[in-house]
């Protein structure tokens, strides 16, 4: 599947805007879900990791799957005590699950790694010998 989006990004004195491609809509299958935050102290240490969300990539290869998996996995969560990142590569599609205390902290460790995929994707995309995803 060959979708290109367009977006554009504002930050102060920098402009960019292009195509970006990570993967098409139908490739991507996220599941967020939360539950139920205990009030009693032991179920809360219990249920440590109440936010999850799990996301699997089709990277068209086993070899894309394996650079982007290499590349991503040496960037360690800056609060391990407070998210955790399970990575895996199956099939030529990278699975990753997010397990966090606080959907907070979730959502930044999320919006960090989705960041570096894209970046990671788009240098398979522009170096990579005949590879597009």
């Amino acid at each position: 599947m060959n979708s290109k989006t367009s977006i554009e990004l504002v930050y102060p004195r920098t402009h960019f805007s292009g195509p970006v491609v990570v993967f098409a809509v139908s490739e991507l299958k996220m599941d967020v879900a939360t539950s139920t935050m205990e009030t009693d102290a032991q179920e809360k240490n219990l249920n440590k990791w109440d936010f999850t969300c799990d996301v699997e990539v089709d990277c068209k290869s086993e070899e894309n799957a394996c650079i982007i998996y290499s590349t991503l996995n040496v960037d360690k969560e800056l609060q391990p005590d407070k998210v955790r990142r399970l990575m895996s590569v199956s099939n030529g599609k990278l699975s990753v699950r997010f397990e966090a205390v606080e959907a907070r902290f979730l959502r930044a460790s999320f919006s960090a790694f989705m960041d570096a995929l894209t970046l990671a994707t788009k240098t398979i995309e522009q170096f990579g010998k005949d590879m597009e995803l």
